[in-house]
């Protein structure tokens, strides 16, 4: 073979590599994985593992007490490693935007202080309130109830501010409905993202919470 095609076939394999290691984001050496168990195809997701709390016996969508701080991994672009601790208190009563009174998880983190409470359809938990943006309304940011492998929802948000309303499209896909994380079972690893190309990746552990979250491209 010619050696210069021989080169740029090289160069072109090395292209196409490159581009598929990128797409697939892999985990940083040393960042635990969430092992998929893939024979759960349905599964209800209940607001207690978003809360590090005992697991329920039923499948009822119930806003339980809680007041703990907890840890976090952040894997960040380019497999660098950040973190942070996560503190969330609550349900207490909050009144938002148009008068509406929510039952709300006051959650903070290094970057914000945020409210959380259910959408109206019950499908999920989101932002009422971030310091940043001030009031939204209608966003889908960690999945509850009976969600299925690989199942996408989306969510129009609008978010507040001094210089007017946003109108988002944002979305919750499932990546892994079950999965083991260090050991214990029943982890859950999804997908939040936006219009605007706002990308995180968020593994949820039972008795722990939000453990590990890997921010791909995000603005909030």
């Amino acid at each position: 073979m010619n050696r210069r095609i021989f080169v740029v076939l090289l160069a072109s394999l090395a292209f196409f590599s490159g581009v598929g290691a990128r797409a697939q984001t892999p985990a940083a050496a040393g960042v635990p994985v969430c092992a998929h168990d893939e024979s759960v195809k349905e599964r209800f997701l209940p607001i207690e593992l978003l809360t590090g709390s005992p697991l329920p016996a039923t499948h009822e969508l119930t806003m339980v007490p809680v007041d703990r701080v907890y840890p976090f991994i952040d894997e960040l672009p380019g497999g660098k490693l950040g973190g942070g601790d996560v503190a969330l208190k609550g349900p207490v009563e909050w009144q938002g935007q148009g008068g509406t009174v929510y039952q709300v998880y006051e959650r903070k983190v290094p970057r914000a202080n945020e409210r959380y409470a259910m959408t109206p359809d019950r499908t999920a938990m989101g932002r009422v309130y971030d310091q940043r943006s001030g009031n939204i309304t209608n966003e889908g940011k960690y999945p509850i109830g009976m969600w299925a492998q690989g199942q996408k929802r989306s969510y129009t948000t609008v978010y507040e501010s001094p210089r007017g309303p946003r109108v988002d499209i944002t979305y919750l896909q499932i990546d892994k409905l079950s999965c083991t994380y260090e050991g214990v079972a029943g982890a859950m690893q999804y997908t939040y993202g936006s219009n605007r190309g706002i990308n995180y990746g968020y593994i949820y552990v039972p008795g722990k919470g939000l453990t590990h979250v890997m921010t791909r491209v995000g603005a909030n």
